[in-house]
């Protein structure tokens, strides 16, 4: 039985080695697809939470909050793909990051109390204003 069970150890040790590394593409995600599929998504739940009733919908609040609080540490470093290296450099954008990522922490104290009330203003009065300030100035038209 040791015998088998040592056998399959080094099988398995062998693949993993020849396994090929985590798949890469040719280009990560950029900005745009980072704030169109992950950051616009999680803050509309945020922001358009209301009557929570249960356990699951908490849940969901919260892993968006965490989601929104994810992204904006790579939104702090330029993005995912360093395309905003340069701007994320800038006081404005590093401020409007933290704001972000202020807001998300105040999202989920919120939503660790089950408080709605709180949550509107993290999401609206926290929220809110950073993204749209930094969409003045930084989204592309």
């Amino acid at each position: 039985m040791k015998v088998i069970r040592d056998a399959l150890v080094v099988a398995a040790l062998a693949m993993s080695l020849s396994a090929p590394a985590w798949p890469q593409t040719e280009q990560g995600l950029n900005m745009r697809e980072i704030m169109l599929s992950v950051i616009a998504p999680m803050t509309n739940k945020i922001w358009a939470a209301s009557d929570i009733q249960t356990d699951s919908q908490w849940l969901e609040l919260e892993q968006a909050a965490m989601t929104v609080l994810a992204a904006s540490t790579l939104i702090g470093q330029g993005g995912p793909d360093g395309a905003y290296a340069s701007q994320a450099q800038n006081e404005d954008w590093q401020a409007f990051t933290a704001g972000m990522m202020q807001a998300a922490r105040s999202a989920l104290r919120a939503i660790a109390n089950h408080d709605e009330t709180a949550l509107f203003n993290a999401g609206n009065d926290e929220l809110y204003p950073p993204c749209e300030n930094c969409h003045q100035v930084y989204l592309p038209r």
